[in-house]
């Protein structure tokens, strides 16, 4: 495909598929523009697809007027609600409808990395059963992340987001291995909270050039765990978390 200029696709390309389960248009360059095109996606065929990647997806809906839209064509194609995985950097999205949440509690992971538009997310998504690995990294206008009463997710990027703090019942997430918080460039503190997350292996902090301390209760981390702290504020190490770094990594470059 890295030689062809540029493949318009019907609508109707896939009817005689009944049995497709992975789909993955795959651009030729990291961040280069598609070259399938399709003006919307309405086939039948894809009421068994599971796995749908789309790279540099280059029209501004998906598959219809807005992000709302793709959660409701869900609604109509439950089998797709196992995983979503779309790069769009050009998706245009608004907050899904909160009453569509039951319809996705099969989700696995959900990718929306560079949803720039992105300003807001329904209030059940870290609740879902079955959700072990959320991607929000570069949806720069996301300022606030709902409360979190429960969940399972395991690997959590939200690189480059517009929050000032997590919220502080961060703690429920039980499993979370990873958190990404790098690049955070508005990230002023960390919940006193965070060390509750027992099952917590990295925690990537680096380039949050707005904090300035990390919580003393930090020590209470399971160890050993991966801290990055390069290009932070941070002045000091506080003394009771040096335990943790004793089989694992503490990076301060810069």
């Amino acid at each position: 495909m890295s030689k062809v200029k540029e493949l318009r696709l019907n609508p109707n390309t896939f009817t005689k598929m009944p049995k497709l389960r992975f789909l993955k248009f795959y651009s030729s360059l990291f961040n280069g523009e598609n070259k399938c095109k399709m003006s919307y996606l309405q086939d039948p065929g894809f009421a068994e697809v599971k796995y749908l990647h789309w790279h540099g997806y280059p029209l501004k809906s998906l598959p219809s007027n807005d992000i709302e839209q793709l959660w409701d064509r869900v609604k109509r194609y439950s089998k797709l609600n196992q995983i979503i995985h779309a790069a769009c950097h050009k998706l245009i999205a608004k907050i899904p409808n909160p009453t569509l949440m039951p319809r996705m509690k099969k989700l696995v992971i959900l990718n929306l990395r560079g949803s720039k538009s992105l300003k807001s997310l329904p209030s059940g998504i870290f609740n879902l059963e079955f959700l072990t690995k959320l991607d929000l990294s570069g949806c720069s206008k996301l300022k606030r992340l709902p409360e979190i009463s429960s969940g399972n997710i395991s690997w959590l990027f939200l690189r480059g987001i517009a929050i000032e703090e997590l919220p502080s019942s961060i703690e429920r997430q039980l499993r979370l291995s990873w958190l990404d918080l790098s690049d955070c460039k508005r990230l002023k503190s960390l919940p006193s909270s965070l060390y509750r997350l027992k099952s917590l292996g990295i925690l990537d902090l680096h380039g949050c050039s707005n904090l300035q301390r990390l919580p003393e209760c930090l020590g209470q981390l399971s160890s050993p765990i991966t801290c990055n702290l390069a290009k932070t504020n941070i002045e000091r190490i506080p003394e009771s978390i040096i335990q943790l770094f004793v089989s694992g990594y503490l990076l301060l470059s810069y």
